[in-house]
């Protein structure tokens, strides 16, 4: 059986929410939905011919007289019998929603809202109403977590935040035919060597061009040479062009207007940016990270949310053109921080493929109407809702979304004796969201809305002489005690396992210990051999250390200095990581990586070393003494402490000489 899903938005103009209808035309299993659109505002129909040639129907509910739009909407449900009308703008789901609750009791399609905006950014009345009407839905999905946050009631507890996308295969396609590129660039004029800014914005107060304009007059003040090209078009488009030229910005700034090949153009940028007030996850963005671009932007909504300022992006405040424009001279004028954000976009982009957010979606769709999928149905759509149905127990195992986190991290305290330690949603977010290689995907079991079992995946990668190796570490884990023995462990861990490496994951890994091998290998897991590891003990301490073969603490201890209190307090050794990777640490200590068919290292490269190493949750110390290096923390291990020598550089004999 397939679902049949009525899409509903305000219009099909070039925006970021009617993109995202493109893009999930593209991604859904048609065996699994069978969408269909409708749309208001007939003079916005830019992208109804795109969802044509995507076999989804695009219905105009007003193409003479606006107001009798809800009728035709009635008709259309009464008529086309939808399983799920899927609201995808407040004002038209209003009234849809009434719509639907005037159909007889057994003809009336489920309700399933996507919310792009934070529901203050909406005018008051339509807050009000929105929430008075939502109640009627079944599902409430929303782009970014901060949208998540602006609900209110039940239907902030029952909604989830899943971040949707484009298809990034086909846009990192793009970038990489350099015909685009000298198309674009040749069309606007740009000569050899000049560094163009883009961005890719309607003309809304939501966009906030004064600012990006403001930056820019800073710059040309400066004399950065850089032009900045922006292709949007709305209400306030005339307003900016007059501003562009009161700014003396007419030889620095080109206003694009609508472009339907937006996404072609922007391979001629050399820099994206994107100055908004508030968002909720640009589709904008999404394509500037599969095109691999560097990305200055306001830290607001989504964007700050699924970035990490110097990691992936330079994010900075909003409404701030003095900031801005720091930021955007500092890429402009260091090619070495372009390359790096390139490639931190590229590596980010796979978390914003289309495909993975249809899947959640099936699954919600499927949750509400069970359906038998076919057996050749995406591994993740049909593990997450066959094995919903056929559990014996009747738990729902799917994908997390960053609204769960709460609850996940709540119901991970008991079995893991977390206790009420503050620090632990900190941890979690540094460990799971700020790694360069990506966010760590995660699957929970649900029974009912009670999240009962956890299993996260650490994205790593390797290098094999000159290729990258895209791998995960199967780490944290945790099962409600009351649900222990029904085998989750295991059935979370294979549904992972299986959705991970049909999405081009090479393969899976883990550091055991005696407790856990058995379960691994009895799941067909292979063992490849041991961590060398060695315990130096100070003699003098000899029962205590006897004694404290316990799990060693979490958190870092200050490192006090060998010679012990000096002037009354201990001294820290070496020095932090942030301040080595400044002095150059890194450049000067990097070896020469090994090379091999079957050698496997990680890159250490600085923002690799500086998420690692250099958190101050569990901080850790650089001690150089000659042709040696050692990165080092001490911790406590029962009633003994220990220092963790995590890396070392340099000559082996000399670093050992310095760790002993």
């Amino acid at each position: 059986m397939t679902i049949r899903v009525l899409w509903l938005i305000k219009g099909l103009g070039p925006g970021g929410a009617e993109r995202l209808l493109v893009s999930a035309a593209d991604a859904h299993e048609r065996s699994i939905v069978q969408p269909s659109c409708a749309y208001v505002l007939a003079k916005k129909d830019h992208l109804a011919h795109e969802l044509e040639l995507r076999g989804v129907t695009a219905t105009c509910l007003a193409p003479a007289r606006w107001n009798l739009w809800p009728f035709r909407l009635r008709r259309l449900l009464a008529i086309q019998r939808f399983d799920i009308v899927h609201i995808h703008s407040p004002v038209p789901g209003i009234v849809a929603r009434c719509v639907v609750r005037t159909l007889p009791r057994g003809h009336r399609p489920l309700l399933v809202t996507t919310e792009h905006n934070a529901v203050g950014t909406y005018r008051r009345p339509v807050q009000i109403a929105n929430r008075l009407t939502s109640r009627w839905d079944h599902a409430t999905i929303t782009v970014s977590n901060e949208v998540l946050t602006s609900l209110r009631g039940r239907r902030r507890r029952s909604a989830q935040s899943l971040a949707h996308g484009i298809d990034v295969a086909a846009v990192a396609a793009m970038a990489a035919e350099p015909s685009h590129r000298l198309a674009a660039r040749r069309e606007f004029g740009v000569g050899t060597g000049e560094i163009v800014i883009g961005t890719v914005a309607n003309f809304r107060e939501q966009k906030d061009y004064p600012n990006l304009l403001g930056a820019m007059q800073r710059l040309h003040q400066r004399g950065v040479r850089c032009r900045l090209i922006a292709i949007g078009q709305g209400p306030l488009e005339r307003q900016m062009r007059t501003l562009v030229t009161d700014l003396g910005l007419d030889d620095a700034v080109t206003i694009a207007g609508y472009r339907p090949d937006a996404t072609r153009v922007m391979t001629g940028f050399d820099v994206f940016v994107l100055a908004s007030s508030y968002e909720g996850l640009p589709v904008a963005l999404m394509d500037a990270l599969a095109l691999g671009l560097p990305v200055v932007a306001t830290a607001v909504g989504g964007v700050g949310e699924s970035l990490t300022d110097g990691v992936d992006a330079v994010l900075v405040a909003p409404a701030d053109p003095d900031a801005l424009a720091n930021a955007l001279e500092s890429v402009v004028g260091d090619g070495v921080l372009r390359h790096r954000l390139s490639a931190a976009a590229a590596r980010r982009a796979p978390d914003f493929d289309m495909r993975r957010a249809a899947g959640v979606i099936e699954s919600i769709y499927a949750s509400l109407i069970p359906t038998p999928l076919p057996e050749d149905a995406p591994t993740a759509t049909r593990v997450a809702t066959e094995n919903r149905s056929r559990r014996p127990s009747g738990l729902q195992i799917r994908e997390a979304t960053e609204a769960d986190r709460p609850a996940m991290i709540e119901m991970m305290r008991r079995p893991l004796r977390w206790g009420d330690d503050a620090r632990i949603a900190a941890f979690f977010e540094w460990k799971h969201d700020s790694n360069p290689f990506g966010r760590s995907p995660t699957w929970i079991a649900l029974d009912g809305p009670r999240i009962v079992a956890v299993r996260t995946f650490m994205r790593w990668q390797f290098l094999r002489g000159t290729e990258t190796v895209d791998a995960v570490r199967a780490v944290d884990t945790a099962t409600d005690p009351d649900y222990q023995g029904r085998g989750l462990f295991r059935e979370l861990t294979n549904v992972g396992v299986e959705s991970l490496l049909d999405g081009g994951v090479s393969f899976v890994f883990n550091t055991t210990n005696d407790q856990s091998r058995p379960g691994y290998l009895s799941m067909g897991w292979c063992e490849v051999g041991h961590l060398a590891t060695t315990v130096i003990p100070r003699w003098s301490h000899a029962l205590t250390t006897a004694r404290s073969r316990v799990p060693a603490d979490r958190w870092s201890l200050a490192t006090g200095s060998p010679q012990g209190a000096i002037g009354g307090a201990s001294q820290e050794v070496g020095i932090g990581v942030d301040e080595w990777l400044r002095l150059g640490g890194l450049e000067r200590w990097i070896d020469e990586p090994p090379v091999g068919p079957r050698i496997l290292h990680t890159p250490m490269s600085e923002a690799f070393v500086r998420w690692r190493y250099g958190t101050d949750l569990v901080p850790y110390r650089v001690v150089e003494a000659g042709k040696a290096v050692a990165i080092i923390r001490t911790r406590r291990r029962g009633r003994a402490k220990e220092m963790v020598v995590a890396r070392t550089f340099g000559d082996v004999v000399r670093a050992d000489v310095l760790v002993r």
